[in-house]
């Protein structure tokens, strides 16, 4: 059976956008060992070597849901047991063709895919060959995102996700469902499946990168168990992707809203719907009932719940002229109105209410600091209240665990174990080592253009939760890499590249501020590098996800003034810090802001840093 071959047909997302994710899907798919990778701009054309693949219709159709422009499938040759992997693993197909002999062995393991995989398969067979159709399921996982949204509550998302399978592989002809189907092939973004989205966060990952590149990886490595770690686990992405393709990981983070976030995007996707939909009810209707006025006759009045202490914001925060007394008073009873809510719930959910209070207050008050180096920020209030945010999040969470629960019954999908702790990529934990995979993204370069605004950008969210307070806020800063602390810098030991860009700042009057602070990002670096090649075991991979450069501009003009490659000094410090550094791939990115001054004509980039931990 071991070699059998198969002639494998795999059809792009729709909604691949750049070329940068084709690099990413190429490697990919030449990771799982199949022979002549070829990529196909017309993909009918494929017909002429496959003419059983013409007679396919419905959403089965070759010609159909395609990309429009450029690679819109790859076609290559590997034994048929590859299917199975495929199946489960691949990141950018939509749609799989396998075309293989019939014989007794295939037919066999047909029948035994259907039980592993579940109804993800459709075949069609003469007496000769065999036409297998199969829907990835990372393809389930994306599609969901769509499905969820068009569905009213936890039962009518698990069966609109079972007609959508249905309608992709011609098992009925309802319109309901195929227009369910219709609308997922199309979708522009599916980045939010899951709970990749249970929290506003600035400039998280793309959970296709982090899975194709978990994939190349552990192809490379070869068989046995794996694990991974990311050592600035930021919103959890890394942990949620490596959990739904069964390798174990472990997440740090130095902030604390950040782990919180990470371990609750993992319980999100393991909690039962029914319970979740029963305290979000009542959750809701407390609010509803807080808004009018009408309390139950037992509910405690609101101040009395929680017994939590009165919300106070920064100094620096009350004196933005929008931010009047008025308005503070209003969002501090806005705020506890919601903590009130929290604090009732049961505590098999109490993780999950609390993150989606604080990303409800997130996007309620923004701040956006606009990275002088002092602190200056810009302030804006969203229309609806934090209540109306927070009870909008719970009825698409318990869709998202009645998504998680479809996929554990239909596909068989089990979560392998990921855990997070709070400390420092400087000073890993002493008990971590063994990992095969260091999958990260370290915060971006120039590091001191307004790095406070990551904890103060948070900080009523972090109030509200009861990790700082108003006047501690601005020590969580102080510790993070390349924070505006300059302190204690030997300025001398840096490498002749950042020296280069210091010296450059201490000479520039406006970015002075930012000279030490930059240094400080780069010695801090070194740290971090030195600590990822102390936990990667020999031969393990290690991917840095960096901004490719960063460019300062004249700020009266759209002038480039000077040019940092941030991504080539990485790699630099890596390769100090002992790793090999196998390549670096740009890979660019949809700019969806283009008001922003003075990057807003720029195309962005970033750049994937492949190392590896050399054998023992």
């Amino acid at each position: 059976m071991a070699g059998q071959q198969a002639r494998f047909v795999l059809k792009l997302r729709r909604n691949i956008a750049l070329e940068g994710d084709l690099l990413l899907a190429r490697m990919e798919v030449e990771a799982f060992s199949l022979a002549g990778v070829r990529g196909v701009a017309d993909i009918k054309s494929v017909t002429q070597d496959i003419p059983g693949l013409r007679r396919l219709r419905g959403f089965g159709r070759l010609d159909l849901n395609v990309r429009e422009n450029g690679i819109q499938a790859y076609v290559a040759e590997g034994p048929l047991t590859t299917l199975p992997d495929l199946i489960r693993r691949l990141s950018f197909v939509q749609r799989i063709y396998c075309v293989t002999a019939r014989t007794a062995e295939a037919l066999e393991l047909l029948n035994e895919l259907e039980e592993v995989l579940g109804p993800v398969l459709a075949c069609h067979s003469n007496e000769d060959s065999l036409i297998i159709e199969a829907i990835p399921h990372y393809a389930l996982f994306e599609f969901s995102q769509v499905v969820a949204r068009r569905s009213k509550g936890r039962i009518e998302t698990k069966q609109n996700l079972s007609a959508v399978l249905d309608a992709l592989l011609g098992r009925t002809d309802a319109r309901h469902a195929k227009s369910l189907a219709e609308a997922a092939l199309s979708a522009r973004s599916t980045t939010s499946h899951l709970s990749h989205d249970i929290h506003y966060y600035k400039a998280k990952f793309f959970p296709r990168l982090v899975r194709s590149i978990l994939n190349i990886c552990t192809q490379r490595l070869g068989d046995g168990s794996h694990r991974v770690i990311d050592n600035f686990v930021g919103s959890g992405t890394t942990l949620l992707e490596a959990a739904t393709l069964g390798i174990p990981s472990l997440g740090v983070d130095i902030d604390p809203l950040s782990v919180l976030i990470a371990k609750a995007k993992l319980e999100a996707v393991q909690i039962d719907s029914r319970l979740l939909a029963e305290e979000s009810a009542q959750a809701m209707q407390a609010l509803e009932a807080q808004t009018t006025g009408q309390l139950a006759l037992f509910d405690e009045p609101l101040h009395e719940v929680g017994k939590a202490p009165a919300i106070k914001f920064p100094g620096w925060l009350m004196k933005n002229r929008k931010m009047t007394a008025r308005v503070a008073a209003g969002l501090q009873q806005e705020i506890r109105g919601v903590q009130s809510v929290v604090a009732r719930c049961d505590p098999q959910v109490a993780g999950l209410f609390r993150v989606l209070m604080s990303d409800a207050i997130a996007r309620k008050i923004r701040m956006r600091f606009l990275g002088t180096g002092v602190g200056r920020f810009s302030l804006t209030f969203a229309k609806p209240s934090i209540a109306q945010i927070f009870s909008k999040s719970l009825a698409r969470y318990v869709k998202v665990a009645a998504t998680s629960e479809w996929l554990r019954q239909t596909i068989h999908l089990e979560f392998a174990d990921a855990q997070v702790v709070r400390g420092d990529a400087r000073h890993i934990p002493s008990r971590s080592g063994g990992f095969d995979i260091l999958m990260t993204s370290p915060p971006y370069l120039p590091a001191s253009s307004g790095r406070e605004s990551y904890a103060k950008a948070r900080a009523p969210s972090l109030i509200a939760l009861g990790m700082t307070t108003h006047e501690e806020v601005d020590s969580l800063a102080d510790g993070s890499i390349g924070s505006m602390s300059g302190d204690g810098i030997d300025l001398e030991s840096l490498s002749e590249r950042e020296r280069d860009i210091v010296e450059w700042l201490l000479r520039d009057e406006l970015r002075a501020i930012k000279a030490k602070p930059t240094a400080r990002y780069f010695l801090d670096m070194r740290r971090a590098f030195a600590e990822m090649r102390r936990v990667l075991s020999p031969g393990g991979y290690c991917v840095v996800i960096s901004g490719k450069q960063s460019t300062f501009y004249q700020f009266s003009t759209r002038k480039a003034l000077y040019t940092v490659q941030s991504a080539l000094i990485l790699a630099e410090e890596a390769r100090q810090a002992g790793f090999e550094v196998e390549g670096l791939h740009d890979v660019q990115l949809v700019k969806l802001n283009r008001n922003a001054r003075p990057r807003s004509l720029d195309d962005y980039y970033e750049t994937i840093i492949l190392l590896k931990s050399p054998d023992g």
